[in-house]
């Protein structure tokens, strides 16, 4: 029995599912960009960047992904609430660090999506 099996069908499927998690990955990314100008609002804070897998294209997994984001200038007492208040607005986990000192500050710096308040 000789013969070769044909791929297109699960081919084109898998090209369908990584469009769809390109289309929900740049979405979040949106979503997120809009959460974190209505946290500037309620918590004072000069800049954040998102990084880890939303800013790469492939690796973000809708429903089993977290959102990395590292803050600037926020104040101590504030940190768990706007963690709280993102992960609420953004309906996923929220992984919040403070970006002052981290130890992987300046990669974050250099390759994470950065955040300003307009104006």
């Amino acid at each position: 029995m000789s013969g070769s099996f044909s791929t297109r069908v699960l081919d084109a499927v898998l090209s369908r599912k990584r469009r769809e998690k390109e289309i929900a990955r740049r979405k979040m990314i949106k979503i997120t960009l809009s959460a974190l100008e209505k946290l500037s609002e309620r918590y004072p804070f000069s800049r954040a960047y998102i990084f880890g897998s939303l800013i790469e294209t492939g690796r973000f997994v809708p429903g089993i992904s977290d959102v990395d984001i590292a803050i600037e200038g926020l104040k101590d007492e504030d940190f768990f609430p706007a963690a709280g208040f993102l992960s609420t607005l953004l309906e996923v986990d929220v992984d919040l660090i403070q970006l002052e000192g981290h130890p992987l500050e300046d990669i974050i710096r250099k390759e994470g999506l950065l955040w300003m308040q307009r104006g």
